[in-house]
């Protein structure tokens, strides 16, 4: 079915809202492959999968959580979903992982979605397009969800989760600019940052299908 593009952008107060931010906001963390976050479902072969509750990720500091309010009606989904994500790293390359999340009412986080983004490759992978970070500069990335179509029941909350790991689904970067099966420097701590604000917009961007009726 036809879809609008419905963007529900990041808060400071770590909300999603269809208001774009104002002002000048980011949040930083500090991510070490060392201490991964761990992978709990999604679209996995050999271990478990399907939408498991992300409760079982605890609140730790290189762990995002942005939320709407409380549904006061459903919103209903179908086609691609995409995260326009304004960030920036200390290092010369870094990774930054997106999940769309269902909030049940009892507190359930329900995995919808999830894809990365290897910030070296933000432009393609061919050898040409690969261009390392600039230290301290925010880019536009563009994290790729793929498509779904689900419908967020009234009660529910939309959630957006995001981080910087998530293994063992996804290999973990070590920070310091080497390609992939490259392992002569030793893995650094890096410090990622979010930019949420007049400025650098982010925001999850969904397909909402028939939003006049909604």
């Amino acid at each position: 079915p036809a879809h609008r593009e419905v963007r529900f952008y990041l808060s400071g107060d770590k909300t999603l809202t269809n208001k774009a931010p104002q002002g000048v906001a980011k949040t930083s963390y500090r991510f070490d492959p060392a201490k991964p976050v761990p992978t709990v479902g999604g679209a996995n072969l050999t271990f478990e999968r399907g939408p498991m509750d992300q409760r079982a990720i605890p609140a730790r500091q290189d762990y995002l959580r942005f939320q709407t309010p409380v549904l006061d009606k459903d919103v209903t989904i179908a086609g691609p979903v995409k995260v326009e994500l304004h960030a920036a790293t200390d290092g010369p390359d870094t990774d930054f992982m997106a999940k769309l999340v269902d909030v049940y009412p009892d507190g359930y986080e329900a995995l919808v979605l999830d894809a990365p983004i290897r910030t070296r490759y933000r432009n393609g992978r061919m050898p040409d397009d690969v261009k390392m970070m600039v230290p301290g500069a925010p880019v536009e990335l563009e994290i790729d969800l793929w498509s779904t179509a689900i419908t967020f029941e009234k009660g529910h909350r939309i959630a957006l989760h995001i981080t910087s790991s998530n293994a063992p689904r996804f290999e973990v970067n070590p920070n310091t600019g080497e390609a992939a099966g490259e392992s002569k420097l030793k893995p650094r701590v890096a410090v990622n940052t979010i930019h949420h604000d007049a400025e650098h917009p982010s925001a999850l961007v969904l397909p909402v299908i028939y939003p006049e009726t909604r």
